[in-house]
Parts: structure tokens; C-alpha cells; sequence
């Protein structure tokens, strides 16, 4: 079914409504999207956990954490009249009378019907018996256990899932299994803030809607493409989950991120741009990335772990100090990993993909390296030159970047650097939109195109799994090996340097 242009009457239900990220990052986003009148003419948002809160008492906490992302005290006043909390444990099914009771008082005070747009803010442990619980409701009446009578009814119910998605290919295999007992997969939306970056989905637009591009976008003219993610932070009071079974950054960032961003830059055209068909086409890469073995690991992967340093314009003391932190730990707060998409497109093209904290720069893109002209004419010349770029920057200075070579004004002939710049902002004249905003609007209308399938998940754990369980099993006596503000471990440039390549870290 192709997705509504304009977001549909609906009832948020926020699970785990008292947590940060709804003070950091749902509020806001429910406020730009009322405040541009993107959001549903008749909307709630009911917030629901264990915190012990009225509905005055919650707006008031809302707006506190984060006044700023409000045009004003009386403009967010207006906007907090469709905000609405109940203190309950929606993992206990005793509690759920009294949610069911608010749920249809809501519906009923706000004009939203039977559509509800569930939103599973919390540790991915409770995910499944909210689930469970729903499913016990008749509230999922296009669900598995409802099969509605009235086809005429319009009626939908969603479910958004928060990362971390699991933490290995089982955890994620049962996860998804929970979901498939009371949701289609259609009603499944798997979140993941960087597909709604604005240069992450300008791939898909440099790729395919300009013929300069598609047809040298394969491995006869690329030599390879790099992805980083970095940060210029530390783990800021998330020590104890990046110490836990669903931290550090190859699961947190690479395998979630970078390879969505990956899948990205390597999929096939899709039949068109509805939201199923771009999905298609990226199932296809995960399912085509290459699986290592542990024999692979030492050359393809590389962890590291920050020490003591200075990043961002701010000492920053070693990893192993912060709270919640073993002082052995073996958590990774940096990765890197080289992947292969073993298609006919991508045969032999590494995909080199690499996120850290406490780096030496704060930066978000992909670089396309293009392989050097077969002829010799400029071979001098040349051999000190940079390779010919694509430089997608998505964060921050968003912007695409053509670099190649150029000749120097006055006689002889010396190549030099050149670059043309699409600077996002300056061409648009506009700020790229928040990230969850944009997701929150899109599953209103049912436009699942910037979330992840069951499929993708599934893949992406198996390609990275064989690095952790090899990590696991090979403990590294040389942590911490990077000072923080530093670019990371020079195992990774050693890893790059094998192949006669390097990172860009200008």
C-alpha cells in the first residue's frame, strides 16, 4: 500500500516516555513537526512509565531539559495541550486496564480513532513483553491475533523500535520473532536517525538522477569507499552500556549506521522510489555482504579504546575511568572494518568503515576513491597527486565535494587540486531537518522507505558477528591504544597501509 502524503490522524503512545531520548529528541521533534504544521490536524501524545508524574508535571519536565528547542514558554503551552502522561509498567499485564482506559479517552478527546502509533522508547529487554502485552489488546486489529472484519475500516497501528536492535544475530532473530507474533512486518518500523540525514538520502539522488555518476558507480572505476563516523566526545555518562552487552562502537555504530549508510551506496536501482521497492534493493547488499571467518578478522577488523587526551577543546580522562566502567575493560570505542559486497557490481571493492569516540574531529561521510587512469601521460605528475573524490559530507558542513586534478595557471604543465563544492545550506538556503522528525512524520503517513526490514537486521548482525565473537575470544592486552584526540589505533592505518591506501582525514 504506497504511503499517505500527509501525516494521518494518531495517537503517540510513548513506552519509556520519561527517559532521554523523548526530553532530547521525540518532544522536540512532535513540536517542529506541530509548529510547521506537518503534524496530524487531530494528534495526542500519551507518554507512559513507571515515573511518577501528572500531565502538568510531565510538559513542565519537558520543556526544562531543553527549553531552547521551544520558540518560546507560551508557544510550547499550545503545543503541550496534545501532551498527555500515565504513570504505569506496561511490561506488567495488570497494568494494562488502566492504559487501555487512557488510550480510549484520549482517542476520544483528540479525534484520532483507532490509529495508534506505538513507540517502544526503552532497554531493548522490555521490548518483547510490551509486545506480548499489545498483543493480548484488541487494540491491533490489522495485526496477527485481530484480523479486522470490516475492510472498509481504515484503521492503522504501528510500532516503532528504538536501537540497539538486538546484540547479536539470535537476540535479533527473537526480537524480530516477537514483533512477527502481533505486527505484519509492514506495521514494523525500525528506527535508525541517520536514513533521515538529508545527505545520507542525497545518495540515492547523486546516484541515480545524474548520468555523470551512475555509470562509473562500480568496481571497474571505484577503488574503494570509506564511511567514518566520528567523535570528538567521550562516552559521557554512557559508560555502563557501552560496557554492556549492546555497547561499543562496532555494534552501536558500525554494524547499525554505517552499514545502513553502506547499503546506501552500493544498492542497485530500484524499480522506483516507493518506500518497498528501496528496501528491496538494499536487502539485496545485506544479503550479499560478505560473512568473515575468524581466520579473516586480524586483517579486516580493528578495535581500539581511547586514553587519556584532549578532544573537542576538552581533556578527556581514559575510558576505563568514566562510571560503570570496568577498569579492564575490553569494550571497544573505536572500530574499523573493511566489507565486501560480493556482487556483480562490487566484486573486489572494499568498503572500508570505521567510528570512534574521542576522536580528533567531528564528521559524518562517505568518500568514493576512484581508481587512477589507465594511461601513463601525466604518470609524474600524477603519482603526487590525491586520487580522484566524491566526498559526501552528512554532518556537520553537509555538502558533496568533487576533487580532481587541475592544471596550475603558468607555464610547464604541474597538476594541481581542485574542488567543487555543493554546499548544502548556502545552495538551500535552509538547515538540514531534525533527523527524527522527520522518521516520526513518515511513520504517520506509513512511509516505511528510511526504515530498516527485518532482513537488513538479520544480515547486517551476521556480518559483523565473527569480528565480536573473534574480539571475545582474543582479549587485547595493548588497551587503551589511542590517546584521546588522536585519529585512533594505528593498527587501523596499518590496515589501510597494507593496501596501499590511507584514511581521509583532512
Amino acid at each position: 500500500m504506497p504511503a499517505s502524503t500527509s501525516a494521518d490522524p494518531c495517537l503517540i503512545v510513548i513506552f519509556g516516555a520519561s527517559g532521554d531520548l523523548t526530553k532530547r529528541k521525540l518532544a522536540p521533534a512532535l513540536y517542529h513537526l506541530w509548529k510547521h504544521n506537518q503534524a496530524p490536524e487531530r494528534f495526542g501524545v500519551l507518554g507512559i512509565s513507571r515515573s511518577k508524574f501528572t500531565d502538568a508535571q510531565y510538559r513542565e519536565m519537558l520543556y526544562d531539559f531543553s527549553p531552547k528547542s521551544y520558540a518560546s514558554r507560551e508557544d510550547f503551552d499550545k503545543f503541550a495541550d496534545c501532551l498527555h502522561y500515565l504513570p504505569a509498567d506496561a511490561t506488567k499485564s495488570e497494568d494494562w486496564p488502566k492504559i487501555l482506559e487512557r488510550f480510549k479517552q484520549l482517542s476520544d478527546q483528540h479525534g484520532t480513532g483507532k490509529n495508534y502509533l506505538f513507540y517502544l522508547s526503552m532497554a531493548p529487554q522490555f521490548f518483547g513483553p510490551i509486545v506480548e502485552n499489545l498483543g493480548q489488546t484488541e487494540l491491533i486489529t490489522d495485526g496477527k491475533r485481530m484480523v479486522s472484519v470490516n475492510r472498509d475500516d481504515p484503521s492503522w497501528q504501528r510500532v516503532v523500535v528504538e536501537k540497539p536492535f538486538g546484540h547479536d544475530p539470535d537476540s535479533a532473530v527473537e526480537l524480530n520473532q516477537q514483533l512477527a507474533n502481533v505486527f505484519w512486518e509492514s506495521q514494523v518500523y525500525r528506527i535508525d536517525h541517520y536514513l533521515a540525514k538529508e545527505l545520507v538520502q542525497n545518495m540515492l539522488v547523486l546516484r541515480f538522477a545524474n548520468s555523470i555518476f551512475e555509470p562509473i558507480w562500480n568496481n571497474h572505476y571505484i577503488d574503494h569507499v570509506q564511511i567514518t563516523a566520528s567523535e570528538t566526545v567521550a562516552v559521557e555518562g554512557r559508560g555502563s552500556y557501552y560496557d554492556g552487552p549492546a555497547g561499543g562502537a562496532m555494534r552501536d555504530m558500525v554494524q547499525s549506521h554505517l552499514l545502513q549508510v553502506l547499503s546506501l551506496a552500493a544498492m542497485e536501482p530500484p524499480v522506483s522510489m516507493d518506500g518497498e521497492d528501496i528496501r528491496t534493493e538494499k536487502v539485496k547488499v545485506f544479503k550479499a555482504l560478505r560473512v568473515p571467518t575468524a581466520a579473516d578478522v586480524p586483517d579486516i577488523a580493528v578495535r581500539g579504546q581511547y586514553g587519556d587526551g584532549a578532544a573537542g577543546g576538552q581533556d578527556i580522562a581514559a575510558y576505563r575511568s568514566a562510571d560503570g566502567v570496568d577498569p579492564q575493560s575490553q569494550a571497544d570505542t573505536y572500530a574499523a572494518m573493511t566489507c565486501y559486497v560480493d556482487t556483480w557490481r562490487w566484486g573486489g571493492t572494499p568498503f572500508y568503515l570505521r567510528s570512534g569516540k574521542a576522536l580528533a574531529e567531528k564528521k559524518t561521510e562517505v568518500v568514493v576513491y576512484f581508481k587512477a587512469t589507465p594511461h601513463c601521460l601525466f604518470k609524474e605528475e600524477a603519482a603526487n597527486q590525491k586520487p580522484n573524490q566524491i566526498v559526501i559530507n552528512v554532518q556537520p558542513d553537509e555538502g558533496i565535494r568533487v576533487r580532481f586534478a587541475g592544471k596550475v595557471p603558468g607555464t610547464g604543465m604541474r597538476l594541481g587540486d581542485v574542488v567543487m563544492d555543493f554546499d548544502y545550506v548556502k545552495q538551500w538556503d535552509v538547515e538540514p531537518p531534525d533527523g527524527y522528525a522527520t522518521l516520526l512524520h513518515d511513520c504517520m503517513r506509513g512511509d516505511q522507505t528510511l526504515f530498516k526490514h527485518r532482513d537488513e537486521i538479520e544480515a547486517s548482525w551476521l556480518a559483523v558477528q565473527p569480528v565480536l565473537d573473534y574480539w571475545a575470544d582474543h582479549p587485547d592486552p595493548n588497551l587503551p591504544n589511542y590517546a584521546a584526540g588522536s585519529w585512533g589505533p594505528q593498527a587501523a592505518d596499518d590496515m589501510m597501509a597494507k593496501a596501499h591506501r590511507y584514511w581521509r582525514n583532512d
